[in-house]
């Protein structure tokens, strides 16, 4: 009598567990529209946070948020190492803002990002794109954007003619060329552009980078 009910108690103890998995994440962040972080995903000046809620939750709302200026928190206080790099991948791309002396750079499209600390002080952020295409789409892009991040169009001419030359030299799987760090909204801004030798698609890469 006992062993015949025996079963049907386990398949009640979980359907009791789906049960409470479900409401769990009903009522989770992770199902809000506009969640409100706490103090453990984003950090007092509404930056972003870089230990694991921190990464959830810029994760979810798209954005990573990043001071690369003198009022900036300490890196510690960030989730980060005094002195040394972290690499994010998030889930999904998502857009960064990174707000600088005098003013903003915003990348759409980032797959990963890379902070450098250094005495307790984020100094420079780095990053990357994802999908970006051939060359003949990344080029106008570039152009479009070079005024918000102080390359002229010398500069640009100079990064084509850079990548040519690359790509007649280069016996290796990639190849590519950087454009120059610039002083520009109150930090110095930087790029630098990877082609696949094979297939031909094009990784950009930004760094925004704090003033010496």
């Amino acid at each position: 009598m006992v062993l015949s009910w025996i079963p049907i108690s386990i398949v009640a103890l979980i359907w009791v567990g789906i049960v409470v998995g479900v409401v769990a994440v009903q009522n989770s962040w992770w199902t809000q529209a506009d969640p409100r972080p706490s103090t453990d995903q984003q950090a007092s000046d509404g930056m972003s946070l870089f230990e694991p809620p921190g990464i959830d939750f810029l994760t979810h709302e798209g954005v990573v948020r990043v001071k690369v200026r003198a009022d900036s928190l300490p890196a510690s206080q960030l989730g980060l190492d005094v002195d040394g790099t972290e690499t994010v991948e998030p889930r999904v791309p998502i857009s960064a803002v990174v707000l600088t002396a005098d003013g903003a750079f915003n990348v759409e499209l980032v797959k990963s990002f890379t902070i450098t600390t250094s005495d307790n002080q984020v100094t420079s952020v780095e990053l990357v794109q994802d999908g970006q295409g051939m060359w003949l789409t990344i080029y106008p892009q570039l152009q479009r954007i070079a005024p918000s991040w102080g390359w002229t169009a010398q500069q640009l001419e100079q990064l084509r003619i850079d990548l040519t030359t690359a790509s007649r030299d280069t016996t290796g799987p990639t190849y590519s060329a950087t454009l120059p760090a610039v002083e520009h909204k109150g930090a110095l801004a930087s790029a630098e552009v990877t082609i696949d030798t094979d297939s031909g698609n094009v990784g950009l890469a930004f760094t925004v980078a704090r003033l010496p």
